[in-house]
């Protein structure tokens, strides 16, 4: 009974830190970043060259000069032009509100034949993000919107969070599986 217990606990663990991990429409697929863009995808990489030569496809690891480069893999977003914004996550009801003030960096509808968006930020410090990708077709008719949140600099405290949990739920395991074995045995009368 102790066991199928901590087993519920653990699985409905398992769900909520994945749902903390929740990055809009960018996604982990088959090792790739991927953002969904309408019907259409593009793959997503991020780099901070100064700092490490590791890539990332979700929260940026520090604040300071930043390269992403956003991929389109079928020929529809190559012919639409494509628009970048990062605004700061204020707390905003939607994505318009304060748009201007709230921008951090902004490319531009424009038409990438090669398809692929590449820009360079440095991001001054740390905080939450949104990331906007407009595609838009020539005659207005088709408009494909790729909104994912993100942060700077904030992954250790998340990590750490996430590590305190599994310390916390693993060590309530052990003291429920230490009482079922040793505690909960009566002793033989003599």
């Amino acid at each position: 009974m102790i066991m199928r217990f901590f087993a519920a606990v653990l699985l409905a663990a398992a769900g909520w830190v994945t749902q903390a991990h929740a990055h809009g429409d960018v996604g982990i697929d088959q090792g790739q970043c991927l953002m969904k863009l309408g019907p259409d995808t593009m793959t997503f990489t991020g780099y901070q060259p100064q700092k490490s030569r590791e890539q990332f496809c979700d929260d940026i690891p520090d604040a300071g000069s930043t390269i992403i480069t956003l991929d389109a893999q079928q020929d529809e977003l190559r012919d639409m032009n494509l628009e970048m914004r990062v605004v700061r996550d204020v707390g905003q009801s939607n994505d318009n509100e304060n748009l201007e003030a709230n921008t951090e960096y902004y490319s531009p509808p424009k038409k990438y034949k090669t398809g692929t968006l590449t820009f360079e930020h440095v991001f001054p410090k740390e905080g939450k993000f949104i990331g906007l990708v407009k595609a838009k077709s020539d005659d207005g008719t088709k408009e494909y919107v790729a909104r994912f949140p993100f942060s700077v600099g904030l992954t250790q405290s998340r990590e750490i969070t996430i590590a305190v949990f599994f310390g916390a739920l693993a060590l309530v395991g052990f003291g429920l599986w230490y009482r079922a074995q040793f505690m909960g045995k009566k002793k033989p009368e003599a």
